[in-house]
């Protein structure tokens, strides 16, 4: 499942810089739109909650259950390495979803937000069986 959400964000990744829809500027909208607007700010509050959550439900169910494991091998070494180094890795990919969604907002494309709630539904995902796994044990 979580394969499939990565593969479709990757997929929309490709796509999305390329498939920009340009505005016409209308006369009435002389004044320009806010870029970093409330709703800018929301999809990616959400976000970085959620790699919080993800984050910290990893190292929860870790140390419930010994025989349990971290699945992703792009991520195995940072989150045994501590959390210092899962958060530096973790944040950067925030980091760079938040200016990729900036740089799309501002040009006008209308899926600036889409990267922002890939990630949040993917992180709540895994936590979640994170939490799910840790109570079992």
């Amino acid at each position: 499942m979580l394969r499939k959400i990565l593969a479709l964000a990757i997929c929309f990744l490709l796509l999305g810089p390329g498939a920009s829809f340009a505005q016409i500027p209308q006369e009435q909208e002389v004044q320009q739109k806010k870029t970093a607007d409330k709703k800018f700010w929301i999809v990616n509050s959400l976000m970085i909650g959620s790699t919080i959550y993800d984050v910290e439900s990893t190292y929860f169910a870790l140390d419930r259950c010994k025989r349990c494991r971290e699945s992703n091998p792009l991520m195995r070494p940072f989150i045994k390495a501590g959390r210092p180094a899962i958060y530096t890795v973790q944040g950067s990919i925030d980091v760079g979803a938040v200016y990729l969604g900036h740089k799309l907002k501002k040009k006008g494309n209308k899926l600036w937000w889409l990267l922002p709630v890939v990630l949040t539904v993917s992180h709540t995902v895994a936590g979640t069986h994170n939490v799910r796994i840790a109570l079992r044990f």
